[in-house]
């Protein structure tokens, strides 16, 4: 049964923005998996990065997505590293449909930076060129977000456009799977 969506891909490819309308759309409650990892820690994930490093993030991360996992009649905004661990992406296709949304390097730093976000807040692109570390980052990704039930390009398309097509894949894979959305 599929009563979770999970949204995942890299920063930047609109996970957050597309959360609350998708989850408005279903009646469910949409949840922001890196807003919910700060309001736990009682700090920002820069600064969880710079006190422990990817390490410490990942793991309070997974923490997170175990006990999100659990849940019903849910949108996760998931973080773009989430995919990296097996155990998360277990979790995520075990009650829940998984969409991918991407974007070309150049929209995601344009995104980033439209943001009022400063690239120093994302620990994984700091020091050196932003467009060179999204570039290779979405790389060793590609395969992960590939797993996805669906994938979505958000270049150039507006956030109720890719709710529209999330819902249509959503609805027309758990009317093959025999359940209602």
């Amino acid at each position: 049964m599929n009563n979770q969506i999970w949204l995942t891909g890299f920063m930047g490819t609109g996970k957050s923005r597309i959360a609350r309308p998708l989850a408005v759309a279903l009646d469910w409650t949409a949840i922001d998996m890196d807003a919910l990892i700060e309001r736990e820690a009682g700090d920002t994930i820069a600064s969880i990065f710079r006190r422990g490093g990817e390490g410490a993030f990942r793991a309070i991360e997974g923490e997170v997505v175990e006990r999100v996992a659990a849940m019903d009649n849910v949108v996760i905004a998931t973080g773009g590293g989430t995919v990296l661990s097996d155990t998360n992406r277990e979790f995520m296709r075990a009650r829940g449909f998984i969409v991918a949304l991407k974007a070309r390097p150049e929209t995601i730093e344009e995104r980033i930076r439209a943001s009022g976000t400063h690239i120093s807040e994302r620990p994984l692109l700091a020091g050196g060129d932003p467009l060179t570390r999204i570039t290779s980052l979405m790389a060793e990704r590609e395969a992960l977000y590939a797993q996805a039930d669906l994938v979505i390009d958000t270049d150039d398309r507006t956030a109720d456009q890719v709710t529209h097509l999330i819902l249509t894949g959503f609805r027309e894979r758990t009317a093959v799977a025999g359940g209602a959305a």
